[in-house]
């Protein structure tokens, strides 16, 4: 390891032990995880999907001409004489959703079936919407379907086009500026862009502009204040934190369609989801800067007094001075990186990044996929996608189960390959009537197998980078995933304008892909992180294919060699010393 290397390891160190004099697990910490990773995160969540489910196309059909008795009359002849008939994309044969036939309409004509060679044309009179679900959402007032219907999928990429430019943007602002202004930030434009959206929807591109302006601090919002949970508590709790803040997300996502469909008006939903994410500007006592960053700036002064909120709360001690932090924990000299470019430093860290790269599309693609068919599966579009999010608090569950058990590899591909059997079936049911039921219990076990793939994905991506490439790296897997999860809306649209089966036949193919790709990276678990890049070019070079990981034995000796630093540590605890 280099002196630098070796110097900023110090430097961890002293202020890990810092956090423990004034407490890593007490009162504050605790206080703070429930306040910004559980319930901050909760109403993000919703948030984030609201505009997307205020965006699903109900099913449509061209309007009759109400005219009295006329419709009493003859409308059961009317609408025989005006629908051609057609296959869905379900395999159907139902009557057309966006033609009709070129008849014009006499109070005193009694319709007869038309003839083959009559004319069709679009819809003359407007759109009937079904309103079992849905009263008022911006595709019935604006009527966005067939010649339209790209208008809602257009949308649905702009939000990811957006959530990669705010991750890329962000993302670096965080380790320049902060991470507390950048969490700031993110909550007012998601609230601002999302409730402003509900005043723009007859202007379609302003609309598609505010949602952008809604997602672009999607990540930055949760990576924030979890990134701050993880640098003030103790080394054990951050799997835990991780999971508690997964709990807060899939606690928003499986409410917000519940509240649609209680709400059935989408202005309301969307004030109601989105305005309360400001709620979390009134919590200054416990809104701190990330203290461990603040001193990797230089910020010591900040730094003391983010100390001393945390160290009061917990009820401990603390008188360290500006001096003695800086001689404890010195501004580190970073190794040289060059960003980005650093993540393919040599053939080795290049196949891995690739490998990475590809897992992470593989997810991506079929998560934002599965969740926009939930609300075109048929039955109850809300029942569906809570049922969808509702899966993967136990999959993340049992993701962890594995990944310590099995290694983060197979955990990985095995998921990814579970993924592609359970789309088989629904290809084959997914045309017979009265499937509905098992095509939806198959597609929650599709989303079940890729929240697992998710979970090994992220803690690989974390520990197969070195401490300068960690961010960096898992940043850019997820902006490029974000990049090529643009795509799962135009997936979800040949589905829906051909044929139902070609999503699942799609995503059976790409997570297929997955598994390949999952299988070549090297283990993880009880692997010891790498620190500098020569660390990181060689990890995992000498482990053969079918190796299973295996717990190191504790060192013998965890003594402190510093006896200075001890020295100024233990004035933390006798401050008339």
């Amino acid at each position: 390891m280099t002196s630098d290397a070796s110097e900023a390891a110090g430097s961890d160190a002293a202020f890990d032990r810092i956090m423990e004099s004034i407490g890593n697990d007490g009162p504050f910490q605790r206080r703070y995880n429930l306040i910004f990773n559980v319930i901050a995160v909760l109403f993000f969540a919703m948030c984030v999907v609201n505009v997307l489910l205020v965006l699903a196309v109900p099913d449509h059909r061209c309007a009759i001409p109400a005219n009295g008795t006329h419709n009493e009359t003859y409308g059961e002849r009317w609408k025989e004489a005006v629908y051609p008939m057609e296959f869905n994309s379900r395999g159907e044969y139902v009557p057309s959703s966006c033609l009709m036939y070129n008849l014009s309409y006499d109070e005193g004509t009694d319709y007869t079936a038309p003839t083959n060679d009559t004319a069709t044309v679009s819809c003359l009179y407007g759109y009937d919407y079904d309103r079992t679900y849905y009263d008022r959402t911006p595709v019935t007032e604006q009527d966005w379907v067939c010649d339209r219907e790209l208008y809602g999928t257009n949308v649905f990429a702009i939000v990811r086009v957006s959530e990669v430019c705010g991750t890329f943007i962000l993302g670096q602002l965080g380790d320049r500026i902060g991470r507390l202004p950048v969490y700031l930030f993110s909550i007012v434009t998601a609230a601002v862009g999302r409730v402003f959206a509900i005043f723009s929807a007859r202007h379609y591109w302003l609309f598609a502009v505010l949602a952008f302006i809604g997602s672009f601090s999607t990540n930055t919002s949760f990576q924030s204040p979890l990134i701050i949970a993880m640098e003030i508590s103790k080394d054990a709790n951050r799997a835990a934190l991780s999971l508690w803040q997964l709990v807060g997300w899939t606690a928003g996502v499986c409410l917000a369609p519940l509240i649609l469909w209680w709400m059935r008006d989408w202005t309301w939903f969307m004030i109601v989801t989105s305005l309360p994410c400001l709620i979390f500007y009134c919590f200054p006592r416990y809104a701190i800067e990330s203290p461990r960053w603040l001193a990797s700036q230089g910020r010591y002064g900040a730094c003391l007094a983010q100390l001393r909120k945390i160290a009061t709360i917990n009820g401990q001690p603390f008188e360290l001075t500006e001096e003695q932090l800086k001689q404890l924990v010195p501004r580190p000299e970073h190794e040289k990186t060059y960003g980005i470019a650093s993540l393919f430093s040599g053939w080795h860290m290049s196949k891995l990044t690739c490998l990475l790269l590809l897992s992470w599309i593989c997810n991506t693609i079929p998560t934002f996929t599965l969740f926009l068919l939930s609300l075109q599966m048929g039955g109850n579009p809300f029942l569906n996608n809570f049922w969808q999010g509702a899966v993967e608090l136990p999959a993340y569950l049992l993701g962890q189960l594995c990944c310590d058990r099995l290694g983060r590899r197979f955990t990985n591909s095995g998921a990814f390959l579970a993924a592609t059997i359970a789309c088989l079936p629904v290809v084959l049911l997914i045309h017979r009537p009265g499937t509905e039921l098992y095509v939806t219990m198959l597609a929650i076990v599709v989303k079940f197998f890729v929240c697992i793939t998710y979970f090994a994905l992220y803690l690989q991506s974390v520990e197969l980078y070195p401490t300068s490439l960690r961010q960096t790296g898992t940043s850019f897997g997820i902006i490029v995933s974000n990049v090529f999860g643009a795509v799962g809306p135009y997936i979800v649209y040949l589905g829906t304008s051909r044929d139902l089966r070609l999503p699942f036949v799609a995503m059976g193919l790409i997570m297929l892909v997955g598994a390949a790709s999952a299988i070549f990276l090297p283990e993880t678990l009880h692997q010891k992180l790498p620190e500098t890049m020569d660390e990181g070019r060689q990890f995992g070079r000498d482990q053969r294919f079918w190796s299973i990981p295996k717990r190191p034995k504790p060192p013998a000796d965890n003594r402190p060699t510093n006896e200075t630093e001890l020295h100024e540590l233990q004035k933390l605890h006798k401050p008339d010393s």
